[in-house]
């Protein structure tokens, strides 16, 4: 059972538990037999009584979520990166918190490489916001990627910002009468167990492939080659590796890699033409309204991407939610998205397929300019369709297949827009990419597959409430 739009049952798929109070788990995380990931469900074994995180708004990890992307917006951080900023700041906000939701279980064991988190003492009594803010201060800060600069400390609009949520939120739980020993306790376990995610966190490969070396194939016509007013000779794509980072629940990319694209042709009659004189004749043809639904899903750097917009889309729906219930809504989008983006940009670089506008301008039409910059990145698929088909395939396991209203541009100029399902505002979203001029139908249809494959495999593999 899903959580309904109006809100007139509870989420059993998501085990919210009562809304009584609750003691600490004892048995330590991942303590099954012979290091296996069996775990004891929170709330059989108990020796301190602390409120229960159902009893909290979701306001606590809301803010911590609309400041990474404010932060990814102002920092113009790229999409691949920016998931990876919300993907371990919802892991946290679900693992400061889970051991306050009767009948939860860990992800230590079920995601990749998480063999281990400290536990909460059983003698000590919590507070689950100052908990939470105090792991997402440990972990927020360290895995946020900071842009290039030449004098890192405090250059961006954001540093500060992410630095100080912590204290904000602590002191406001002083402020609301939380006895000075239980803050005490809970930021020292928050930190301990924010120290622990962080170093997991930053063994995912990210911070080796940044700037590891990456040389274009080039020789054959379906290569990609750098577009626009870039040096096509010389142009580096954005992030050649993160299709080899560690994935979180997928055992490699591999296991959704995007199926073949037709074979390259010039041929008029061949599928591949026909491909690229779809987006040529498609941008010929453009309406009003298709150029609308172009802007209104470009998230081009200098906003929250595209991760950071569907982001936004769950904000508004766990808006009035518990916090019990926000942090085990965020965690099955954000690691589909995760998992969803490093398989779509591990078939980018397996296939290497020229964009559109190179095609159009080789074969078709010389003179031709699309809609929207064309990405320096390969085509083949899309990373708009592979990040909304992933959280549009967890949205509707989460809230159910009911319609939503996308807002989240209104404070840009535009109308809401209303869809009948999620998985239709990830059509549309991949379909903006067409009408952009930027991607074939091919990358939109089969990165959408690579999407919801990943948030299949989240469903199949993670169980948050046994």
């Amino acid at each position: 059972m899903a959580i309904t739009e109006a809100r007139t049952m509870k989420v059993l798929e998501l085990g919210l538990g009562s809304l009584t109070a609750l003691a600490l788990g004892v048995c330590m995380t991942g303590c099954g037999p012979s290091g296996s990931a069996e775990q004891t469900p929170v709330g059989e074994s108990r020796a301190a009584l602390s409120p229960a995180v159902a009893t909290f708004p979701s306001t606590y990890v809301r803010q911590w979520m609309t400041d990474v992307a404010f932060s990814v917006k102002y920092d113009s951080i790229s999409p691949q990166v920016a998931v990876r900023s919300y993907v371990y700041a919802a892991i946290a906000a679900y693992e400061a918190t889970v051991h306050g939701i009767p009948g939860n279980v860990s992800l230590v064991g079920q995601l990749n490489g998480l063999s281990s988190l400290p536990l909460p003492d059983p003698n000590a009594t919590y507070d689950w916001p100052t908990v939470l803010a105090a792991t997402e201060g440990r972990v927020v800060p360290a895995t946020y990627v900071y842009p290039n600069t030449l004098f890192f400390e405090y250059t961006t609009r954001t540093h500060i910002s992410l630095e100080s949520l912590e204290g904000i939120q602590v002191s406001l739980r002083e402020n609301a009468g939380i006895p000075q020993s239980v803050i005490d306790d809970s930021v020292k376990y928050g930190h301990a167990l924010g120290d622990a995610i962080a170093a997991w966190a930053n063994e995912d490969g990210y911070a080796e492939s940044r700037y590891e070396g990456y040389v274009p194939p080039s020789g054959d016509p379906s290569n990609w080659v750098a577009t626009g007013y870039v040096d096509a000779l010389s142009s580096r794509p954005v992030e050649p590796h993160f299709g080899d980072l560690r994935t979180l629940v997928l055992a490699s990319a591999d296991d959704c890699l995007a199926t073949p694209p037709p074979p390259f042709s010039t041929d008029p009659a061949s599928a591949f033409y026909a491909e690229a004189n779809n987006v040529y004749q498609t941008d010929l043809t453009l309406t009003k309204e298709q150029r609308e639904i172009a802007l209104f899903w470009a998230d081009s750097p200098g906003t929250e991407t595209p991760p950071g917009h569907w982001l936004k889309i769950t904000n508004d729906l766990i808006r009035p939610l518990t916090l019990a219930e926000a942090v085990q809504a965020y965690v099955p989008v954000m690691v589909s998205m995760f998992d969803g983006i490093v398989a779509t940009w591990h078939s980018k670089y397996h296939y290497d397929l020229l964009r559109p506008e190179t095609y159009i301008h080789r074969y078709i039409n010389s003179q031709w300019i699309p809609l929207l910059p064309t990405p320096q990145f390969p085509t083949y698929t899309s990373g708009h369709a592979g990040f909304s088909g992933a959280a549009a395939a967890a949205l509707t396991s989460v809230f159910g297949n009911i319609p939503f209203t996308d807002k989240t541009k209104v404070r840009g100029g535009f109308e809401p827009r209303t869809y009948p399902s999620f998985m239709a505002g990830a059509e549309e979203a991949g379909l903006s990419r067409i009408f952009g001029g930027i991607h074939y139908m091919m990358d939109n249809v089969n990165g959408r597959a690579v999407g919801v494959c990943a948030a299949n495999a989240f469903s199949s593999h993670v169980v948050l409430h046994p």
